[in-house]
């Protein structure tokens, strides 16, 4: 047993060495990559699939039509999807063309196949944009992804940022961890020369990627899976810091832990599907994500030698009672420690005041949450997709 436990520990301390390096050691050791800025040229589809998004559908599209571009160079569709509101009435008033997703709908994964496989065969255009319809976009989105197609990227990823930092402590925790996400996560991995993680929305992804890759996705989890497809064919994932798309993030704790248990369980369908065939190709964006998908198991595994560890010192520490308050200390040291990750974030965002104080002291919170959700998402079958309802149509995010 002891073995057992040191194993374990040994693989995760150097999981989490790895990840702690990939994250910020770009940021603090390169310099970022600078794209060149074009002329505007290249042909751009926005796609937008749509579920009962009449209350946010509308201000998406008005920001897609205020961007910087030529207009006669990106066109806008929205995919209505089993919806049972005026979604479709809704996207057509503000300005968009309707594309209807045919056949049995189960996931974005489906819809998204059916919409690249429809506009691709048009031929009229050079790339795809995703967005989820309770976004709102930066005017210089399409720019970027004009001049990253004419540097040679056929995939990118841009800025996931927050419309609604300060509705609950848990709309600012999520606001916190994707801010990370994009701030470190992704930049870092880009001044590295590593290939960065698409994140749902706001991406970009070429005509050519798509006749060579195709969207053939099967998990809960389409970006992750369609950015391991991209490792195995040889892409490197973009990165646009300065396309922002501004995302209405969930308000409710249970929604949270909704979403984040469906994420969980596609990183583990992932995991079963392509950790095998990422290691054999050997390469630095493979390996990366075959890690990644190992992430949640290995962080249950975790579990172990901190179990072992508490049980192997519990009669120490009953035997010294005072001691126990050097645990107490440990805790306090990492709750202040995410708090202050938190308020550095809402600070490099501008974001940082009195209301932000919810997000910044629910931050260690909803750090520890992951833990519980993802014990479940390994020991349950996978969920059904749930429909999370977006309210918040704002013509533009809360500062």
């Amino acid at each position: 047993m002891p073995f057992i436990v040191s194993v374990c520990g040994v693989i995760c301390t150097l999981f989490t060495l790895y990840f702690a390096f990939t994250s910020v050691g770009g940021v603090l050791f390169r310099k970022p990559e600078k794209v060149p800025r074009r002329p505007a040229q290249k042909r751009i589809a926005a796609v937008i699939p749509a579920r009962n998004e009449v209350a946010v559908i509308g201000k998406l599209v008005e920001s897609l039509l205020a961007q910087d571009y030529p207009r006669e160079l990106f066109d806008i569709y929205v995919l209505p999807n089993n919806c049972r509101d005026e979604t479709e009435r809704a996207a057509l008033r503000a300005g968009a063309r309707i594309l209807r997703p045919e056949g049995t709908i189960r996931s974005k994964g489906d819809v998204l196949r059916m919409a690249f496989s429809q506009l691709s065969a048009t031929g009229d255009y050079d790339a795809y944009c995703v967005f989820d319809a309770d976004n709102l976009v930066s005017p210089g989105f399409f720019q970027c992804v004009n001049d990253m197609l004419l540097a040679g990227y056929r995939v990118a990823q841009g800025f996931r940022d927050s419309k609604n930092p300060y509705d609950s402590w848990i709309s600012g925790s999520m606001s916190a961890f994707y801010w990370f996400m994009s701030r470190l996560y992704n930049e870092s991995r880009f001044r590295l020369g590593m290939s960065c993680h698409l994140n749902g929305t706001g991406f970009m992804v070429s005509d050519e990627a798509i006749r060579e890759i195709g969207w053939d996705t099967h998990s809960l989890t389409e970006d992750l899976e369609f950015t391991a497809l991209c490792a195995l064919h040889g892409y490197r994932v973009g990165w646009m810091p300065e396309a922002r798309i501004y995302d209405e993030q969930t308000h409710k704790f249970w929604d949270s832990c909704v979403q984040r248990r469906r994420w969980t369980a596609g990183s583990l369908q992932c995991m079963r599907r392509y950790v095998p065939a990422l290691l054999k190709r050997r390469t630095l964006a493979s390996v990366d994500m075959a890690l990644l998908f190992m992430g949640n198991l290995l962080c249950v595994i975790g579990l172990v030698p901190g179990v072992g560890t508490a049980l192997g010192t519990l009669p120490f520490f009953i035997s010294h009672p005072w001691r126990i308050l050097a645990l107490v200390l440990v805790g306090v040291a990492y709750y202040l420690g995410c708090c202050l990750l938190a308020a550095l974030l809402f600070r490099a965002e501008g974001k940082l005041c009195r209301r932000a104080l919810p997000g910044i002291f629910g931050f260690p919170v909803f750090m520890v949450t992951w833990m519980p959700v993802n014990l479940v998402a390994c020991f349950t079958p996978p969920p059904r997709w749930k429909e999370i309802r977006h309210v918040r149509g704002i013509d533009r995010p809360d500062h």
